[in-house]
């Protein structure tokens, strides 16, 4: 049999992986959880399935959980192997209980499944038709490992198909014997067999039978201790209701008091100062609102009764008004002040015109006609420069009409015909002045001052105490709202006391502790509750007398399983004996099989070795120095992972000269050999691969450097990194 290609649809850490062999020696070599374990484990279960042999109804290997697929997929896998010269490829479904497998013939892909008839299971085992080899049987026997057969009992009737015996029922008989002894055991302390647990149930049942006693006393006291106890945490979760109940209530007060203190930060309206009354939780706090309350309405009171003679919008309409006739006063005596400046200027220009012409004599008056008009100029000047003062205006306006009053009268003494002109327009602006002096005391009148002088003066007093007032005003209301303010933040810091007063008076932190204290007393009346309880069940049924009887029966028990075990023992003996003629052509040829092969692996030291087919072919040897016949057991590690060798080997070797050459599977066997043995041991191997397949898992590189310039000159031969099969 040679298997040819694995494909891993879904199974452990594989999806969709693909391995292809070399028909001879298929070298694996990764670190440790690398998944050289789980392709092993693929393989097999691609040629078998994932089901228990030997047993009535379906159950499934724990492997079957521990292998299912890690990503979201199928749980399959495919196989193809030569066989017989004929080359088969095998799909299987893991699903449990919906575990389905079809068989097809290449290269046409002939589908095979029907032509292989169901077993009492309902399946098809197409490997175990093809060979005769159970699961168990196969693995067992291609499979080498460091542990013993697990079905050695159903070996040696596939060991002796060839063989001529007398009585093939015989065979049969003698594997279901050597399956009863076997579960019944040899050793007292083996945990495995029947008799190791009735010596164990016996040890356990003289234990509990010494327990029991000491268990009826301690009973009746933790009784009465759970009795106090129960009691006890009745009161105890009794007061701790008490005390949820009072932290809800406090829950509450708690809440109503930060919205107190976040108010208390905060200026209140109307509504507000009812609701501070209506909620106060204490007298000194209904006085703290009713006198804040007072106070901010007395300082409202007190800025309402505050008003001047005038109210405010009389004084500034007034202002108005004033304003709006200072302006047309300022435009009159603008317009006046402008009519005498060109009286003057007409004075002037007269005066002048009479110098160019012969000089008259005017007699004693010149003096005063020059006198006037000096004066005219000096009057005009003053009354500019001093911002058009009442005595510099009357000054210029008494000398220019002094100037005017003579420039005529001296005219009209000459008679002079074009004199007219002047008269006229002097006439004209005096008249102008009369009208724009008679607006100037009409205004003057309707606010009933004197002169111009006395408006201006009017007009900046009504400002300076318009603003006077505002300031006042201004400060006052200032005063009055950083007053207010004041009595604001003085309430509500007294507010806040109250409050925290308030809160000390609840007794919170008492009520803290004492909730604590409870709840610790509670757990630890609990724990010793239910760490009673837990004993009173753990011991719930135990009595010496029934303690007594199991004892009793234990021991008539391992009498019994003793007696036959004896029987069976007879029966067997007598069988072998009569079945020593019938496998004389089996065992010595096995037997020279592991010889041969533990003499090559281990250089000689170990020549002779024997496998025992009434003890599941458990392996002996003899040793060299002082031919002592030595159990598996009694060696040392590495020479038990030979004598697996050997003795898997040896059945090996004989199952394929009755069937067909086997693969074999080595997974990381070669640990506790040393260097010289390993390289014994593949040399060995590597004689074996020149018929057989073989497939070696490490997670060294030992095998490696031995085997690396065989497997380099070959062809038949592969090495498979994982870190390429990966990738």
């Amino acid at each position: 049999m040679r298997i040819e290609e694995v494909q891993l649809k879904g199974f452990g850490k594989y999806q969709d992986a693909v391995f292809r062999f070399a028909p001879g020696i298929n070298l694996f070599f990764a670190p440790n959880e690398a998944g050289k374990s789980t392709l092993l484990h693929g393989m097999i279960a691609a040629l078998y399935g994932m089901k228990r042999d030997y047993v009535k109804t379906t159950r499934y290997l724990p492997e079957y959980e521990k292998y299912r697929p890690w990503q979201p997929g199928p749980y399959e896998t495919i196989i193809t192997y030569q066989l017989a010269g004929r080359t088969y490829r095998l799909h299987r479904s893991l699903l449990k209980e919906r575990e389905e497998a079809r068989l097809f013939l290449d290269p046409e892909w002939t589908e095979l499944t029907d032509v292989y008839q169901e077993d009492r299971r309902k399946e098809r085992n197409f490997i175990e038709k093809h060979l005769g080899l159970s699961r168990s049987l196969f693995t067992d026997v291609t499979w080498i490992r460091r542990e013993p057969l697990a079905a050695g009992e159903h070996l040696m009737p596939a060991l002796m198909a060839d063989t001529q015996e007398p009585n093939p029922i015989a065979n049969k008989i003698l594997a279901e014997l050597e399956r009863d002894l076997s579960a019944i055991g040899k050793k007292e302390k083996a945990e495995n067999t029947l008799l190791g647990k009735a010596t164990a149930l016996l040890a356990q049942k003289e234990a509990e039978l010494r327990q029991a006693e000491a268990v009826s006393q301690e009973m009746s006291q933790l009784s009465r201790q759970l009795a106090d106890w129960e009691s006890e945490r009745v009161s105890l979760e009794q007061l701790r209701h008490r005390l949820l109940q009072k932290k809800a209530h406090w829950a509450k007060r708690e809440e109503e008091w930060q919205k107190r203190w976040q108010l208390s930060h905060s200026t209140p309206d109307e509504e507000q100062w009812r609701w501070w009354e209506e909620t106060s939780l204490s007298h000194e706090e209904r006085v703290l609102h009713q006198q804040t309350q007072a106070a901010l309405h007395r300082l409202k009171i007190a800025e309402e009764s505050k008003h001047e003679p005038m109210a405010p919008s009389q004084e500034h309409e007034l202002l108005r008004r004033l304003q709006i006739d200072y302006e047309q006063g300022a435009a009159l005596r603008r317009q006046w002040e402008d009519a005498h400046v060109r009286l003057a200027q007409l004075a002037a220009s007269t005066r002048r015109s009479e110098s160019r012409e012969p000089r008259q004599s005017f007699g004693g008056a010149e003096w005063l006609w020059t006198g006037a008009v000096a004066s005219a100029g000096i009057g005009i000047i003053s009354w500019l420069f001093e911002q058009f003062s009442s005595s510099a205006a009357a000054f210029a306006v008494t000398a220019v009409l002094a100037a005017a009053a003579w420039f005529f009268g001296g005219k009209r003494k000459r008679n002079d015909p074009g004199a007219s002109l002047p008269s006229e327009e002097m006439r004209r602006i005096q008249e102008e002045l009369a009208f724009l002096d008679e607006r100037l005391e009409a205004l003057l009148g309707h606010w009933q001052l004197p002169d111009w002088e006395a408006f201006i003066a009017y007009r900046e007093d009504l400002q300076l105490q318009i603003r006077e007032r505002e300031s006042r005003q201004a400060a006052e209301r200032l005063s009055r709202h950083e007053e207010a303010n004041k009595l604001i933040r003085e309430w509500g810091t007294a507010v806040r006391d109250c409050l925290t007063r308030e809160k000390q008076t609840w007794g919170l932190r008492d009520w803290q502790t004492e909730c604590a204290r409870v709840e610790e007393q509670l757990q630890l009346v609990r724990e010793r509750i239910a760490k009673a309880t837990g004993q009173m069940e753990a011991h719930e049924g135990i009595s010496v007398s029934q303690s007594r009887a199991e004892y009793d029966e234990a021991r008539a028990g391992l009498a019994r399983l003793l007696e036959k075990r004896e029987a069976l023992q007879f029966a067997r003996d007598a069988l072998v004996e009569a079945m020593a003629e019938w496998n004389r052509d089996v065992s010595p040829g096995v037997n020279r099989q592991a010889s041969v092969v533990m003499d090559k692996i281990s250089d000689g030291r170990y020549r002779e070795v024997r496998l025992d087919p009434r003890d599941s072919f458990s392996v002996k040897v003899l040793e060299p120095h002082n031919q002592r016949v030595l159990e598996q057991e009694q060696c040392s590690t590495g020479t038990q992972d030979q004598l697996y060798f050997a003795q898997r080997m040896a059945l090996f070797h004989h199952v394929s000269q009755q069937t067909e050459p086997l693969p074999l599977f080595l997974d990381d066997h070669f640990v506790h050999y040393d260097q010289r043995r390993l390289k014994q041991a593949l040399a060995y191997l590597e004689e074996v691969s020149e018929e057989h397949q073989i497939f070696l898992f490490s997670c060294t590189d030992r095998e490696l450097l031995v085997w690396e310039r065989m497997l380099s000159a070959s062809q038949k031969h592969r090495v498979h990194a994982f870190a390429e099969i990966l990738a």
